[in-house]
């Protein structure tokens, strides 16, 4: 019965999905507008690097005189990675939006790094002040994100301009996204302190052989977390287009990923070849400052119709999935109705 349903009304697939996002892209270039502002914003603006608060947890990380040896081992490397984050972050970055899939070009850390800036460089070595600008300028980057999702949405469903329906939805997904965002960090907190407990507890006890057990889990931790992430996929996607909570958007994600997880894997592999394979490019030519611009241009074209791509992609499975159950409870009544 399900066989049925499913040979006689085929989803969008992966291709049709990125081919769709393009076309969007293509009919409404305006779509570009946030993205691109966005970039030129970092671009131009001073930025704010922690590199002396990086410094300061390096130096009372790695100053301790009782560290494990397998852990002094790697210190050196440890060292260069993390000097290298704080040298390249800049606090303007959280203004991409995470999660919402609004791409930025200047947000990335690898780009930071091979791009030569004259703007002005402003250190900020006060904890205080980076967790208040740093929050300030997430939920700032959310709030535009949201919008620019209410807009993609907008041109998905109608050709008009509805101002205040653009407004109402950026602010429920500005909302829900907020708090999914808030969720993820609380968990990822919760784990960390639990996992910290427990890898001390297992030095302590086992000295170098808890390291291989460590490695083990820490293997195990990054396979689960990954599927976890994989089966969130579309949790905005949800927020976005069916205008559910954080609860039901989970829900719906894990249930289309599920359902589709050959094609799930694809739209995602797809999608990181697409932007990972034109950021070299990008980078490349950013050597240049007149080659700046062009990258800014050209993350913003590929990122926003990767980002329609998704929408399409679960608006098409999910529909799918309800209208397979729809079938299958209408077959249902049917066989009991005509039951003696």
């Amino acid at each position: 019965m399900q066989s049925t349903v499913e040979a006689t009304s085929k989803p969008l697939g992966v291709i049709d999905s990125i081919q769709g996002g393009f076309t969007l892209v293509n009919r409404r270039p305006w779509l570009l507008a946030l993205p691109i502002l966005l970039d030129l914003i970092i671009w131009l603006s001073p930025k704010l690097s922690i590199a002396p608060l990086m410094e300061r947890g390096i130096e009372l990380i790695f100053s301790q005189p009782d560290l494990p040896p397998e852990l002094t081992e790697n210190a050196a490397l440890s060292i260069e990675n993390l000097r290298l984050v704080g040298n390249s972050f800049n606090l303007f970055s959280l203004l991409a939006g995470i999660f919402t899939g609004l791409p930025s070009y200047l947000a990335r850390l690898d780009t930071s790094t091979a791009i030569s800036s004259t703007a002005t460089v402003l250190f900020i070595d006060n904890i205080a002040q980076v967790l208040v600008l740093g929050l300030l300028f997430l939920i700032t980057g959310l709030l535009i994100g949201s919008t620019w999702l209410a807009l993609i949405v907008q041109s998905l469903d109608t050709d008009s301009f509805n101002v205040k329906n653009i407004v109402r939805r950026a602010g429920w997904i500005w909302l829900n996204t907020s708090l999914y965002l808030a969720g993820l960090i609380f968990a990822a907190l919760a784990l960390g302190g639990l996992l910290i407990i427990v890898m001390t507890l297992l030095l302590l006890i086992s000295g170098s052989g808890g390291i291989a057990v460590l490695n083990l889990a820490s293997l195990l931790i990054i396979w689960i977390v990954l599927w976890i992430g994989i089966g969130l996929s579309f949790v905005i996607s949800a927020i976005a287009l069916d205008g559910v909570n954080v609860a039901r958007a989970v829900w719906r994600s894990v249930n289309v990923v599920g359902r589709n997880l050959p094609g799930t894997l694809g739209l995602l592999v797809i999608s990181l070849l697409l932007i990972e394979g034109f950021s070299r490019i990008w980078l490349l030519i950013s050597a240049n400052t007149w080659g700046v611009p062009i990258g800014i241009l050209g993350s913003a074209y590929i990122g926003v119709a990767l980002a329609v791509a998704s929408l399409l992609f679960y608006r098409a499975r999910y529909q799918h999935w309800q209208r397979i159950r729809s079938s299958i409870a209408a077959a249902k009544r049917r066989t009991t109705d005509e039951l003696p």
